[in-house]
């Protein structure tokens, strides 16, 4: 996917996989420039939400979990720790890759160095 429809995704409505609204995404965080999770804030508290296999339609993003799920999620903060990191990918019964993942700069030339540790 190239940076252009990757910086698309940014204020896309997230719903889950019933058409239900959760919130927009505020950032992506990408493994070898892919997206593969979405940033949605809740509550003033931030998501991350899995996003392989999501599809966009008219602005929304249909990610393939529930909004239970998105709500039982472990909350992260502003850098994603080795633990978060770990926790995410067991709560939504994901492996977790051995590539760590990559934030999103929205609107940068290149996507930030920050990586997970």
């Amino acid at each position: 996917m190239d940076r252009t429809a990757v910086d698309l995704l940014y204020d896309c409505e997230l719903l889950d996989r019933h058409g239900e609204p959760i919130g927009p995404v505020v950032e992506l965080w990408l493994d070898d420039g892919r997206p593969l999770w979405a940033a949605v804030r809740v509550d003033g508290v931030t998501t991350l939400v899995p996003i392989r296999g999501a599809q966009v339609r008219d602005r929304r993003l249909v990610v393939p979990v529930a909004r239970q799920e998105i709500a039982e999620a472990p909350r992260v903060g502003a850098e994603l720790s080795e633990v978060e990191h770990v926790e995410l990918h067991d709560h939504y019964g994901l492996s977790v890759p051995a590539q760590r993942l990559v934030r999103h700069v929205r609107h940068s030339g290149t996507p930030s160095r920050q990586r997970t540790p």
